[in-house]
């Protein structure tokens, strides 16, 4: 049984669609009129609830919403802890704070012994009192630049499972375009079946499609939205 068979089937019903939502066309759950902010993960944690009989279409898993963020600022999620106010002020007292401050004051400088010469330092007048140390802090070591950064541009593909990104790929596909979910599906049901995953997808030419029976329509929208899913995914990671 997959974790994520059921994301095909949450997606839309949580697609939101109030103009005013910052999360406009992503997807929101909303509680006691906050919209809160889904993830492609979370929909995935849903699914694998769904499959040991803890959550429904309806109901999330026990503990999911509370961690959701929030969408839009100035509101907050209602189930979470109330430790902290909305304000994110400390609820410690007016005595630890002034502790604090006690112990963080330096200890004062020795004095040196009283002289009727203040302008002068101790060891003129006083040949028994040796100078002072002059002490100087070594600078901080600061790294140089590197030259060449090497950027890695394969990080999308190794951050998660390369199946489980080849069912929010077609998940997503399916949340644009209802009318051919069921086409997208399909696919995905032939993709898994022939050991494809998300990975190789892209590797693949008209005619692998058209071997494993995926109509060209279909094959094509499949290659050509990855790189327009890339960079979604790396907008709301």
């Amino acid at each position: 049984m997959l974790d994520g068979q059921h994301v095909l089937t949450l997606v839309p019903l949580y697609k939101c669609k109030r103009s005013g939502c910052p999360n406009a066309n992503d997807y929101c759950y909303e509680l006691d009129g906050v919209h809160l902010k889904i993830a492609s993960a979370h929909f995935k944690t849903w699914s694998m609830s769904m499959n040991d009989g803890k959550a429904d279409l309806e109901t999330p898993p026990d503990g999911l919403i509370a961690t959701l963020l929030v969408s839009k600022n100035g509101t907050f999620n209602p189930l979470r802890s109330g430790g902290s106010s909305k304000s994110g002020k400390s609820n410690s007292s007016s005595e630890s704070t002034f502790s604090d401050i006690a112990t963080s004051v330096p200890p004062p400088h020795p004095m040196y012994p009283y002289s009727q010469y203040p302008q002068l330092p101790p060891h003129y007048y006083n040949p028994f009192t040796p100078p002072p140390l002059q002490f100087h802090a070594p600078l901080p070591h600061v790294p140089a630049p590197i030259a060449n950064p090497v950027l890695f541009s394969d990080s999308f593909a190794e951050e998660a499972d390369p199946l489980e990104k080849l069912i929010e790929y077609i998940a997503w596909l399916s949340s644009r375009s209802p009318m051919q979910a069921p086409a997208f599906l399909h696919a995905q049901e032939t993709l898994m079946e022939e050991g494809h995953t998300f990975k190789t997808l892209e590797k693949l030419s008209d005619g692998d499609f058209e071997k494993m029976g995926i109509k060209s329509g279909t094959a094509a929208q499949l290659k050509a939205y990855i790189d327009l899913f890339k960079r979604k995914t790396l907008n709301h990671a």
